[in-house]
């Protein structure tokens, strides 16, 4: 059932944006422009497919919870009255059974957006990103991460929902994608080695969130 949240979510916000029922208010309801650049907040829960990605036995040191919670921030500008170009930052923390120490995953993106029923107060959108990502074993004596990174990208849609000309909402689900490139080793932990190397590893997931924008 948790894999399929993303999609049923996605097909409950098309499904409201134009009830039959409602398409004359909502036509008869047009928003306000929105202004060119924007800045914003983000909360989300993701969902992965693996955290083995450092290719070194006893990695992570223990079960890691599958859904992690975090958030986000981003700053971008809109092209006309559909496309949205963004610079987004993601974090999500996971636990790990029965040790203190976290998993973080971390990606920092561009994206596009997509909005379709210009001038209409809630809007379903299409995006896609490019960009880095990677996961961060943060140990609990505090002396430093074991980071794993590589490329990233994201698919997915969601919601727009304007609010006057200066706030927006948005709920979006994405697919989410990481090819793992090398681990750097940043701790002083016996455990690691004290050297980085190469991996070659991948996990896909799903991550659903809602945000918030201010225009200018």
């Amino acid at each position: 059932m948790r894999r399929r949240l993303p999609a049923l979510v996605v097909l409950a916000l098309l499904a409201a944006v134009t009830p039959p029922c409602a398409r004359a208010d909502v036509a008869a309801a047009a928003a306000p422009a929105l202004r060119r650049w924007h800045v914003g907040v983000n909360t989300s829960s993701s969902w992965r497919s693996r955290f083995d990605v450092f290719d070194r036995d006893g990695l992570p040191p223990g079960a890691v919870e599958e859904t992690g919670r975090g958030g986000g921030l981003f700053f971008g500008r809109r092209f006309g009255d559909r496309v949205i170009g963004r610079l987004q930052v993601t974090y999500a923390r996971h636990d790990l059974d029965g040790v203190a120490d976290k998993l973080a995953d971390v990606e920092a993106l561009l994206t596009g957006t997509v909005l379709f029923g210009t001038g209409r107060p809630v809007q379903p959108f299409l995006r896609g990103g490019i960009g880095g990502g990677g996961q961060a074993l943060e140990t609990a004596d505090g002396k430093g991460d074991l980071i794993a990174f590589g490329t990233a990208a994201i698919a997915g849609g969601g919601a727009h929902w304007q609010v006057g000309g200066r706030f927006s909402l948005e709920l979006e689900a994405v697919a989410t994608f990481t090819n793992f490139l090398q681990v750097e080793d940043k701790t002083l932990d016996a455990r690691f080695g004290g050297d980085d190397w190469q991996v070659r590893g991948s996990n896909w997931g799903w991550r659903t969130g809602l945000a918030l924008a201010l225009w200018f």
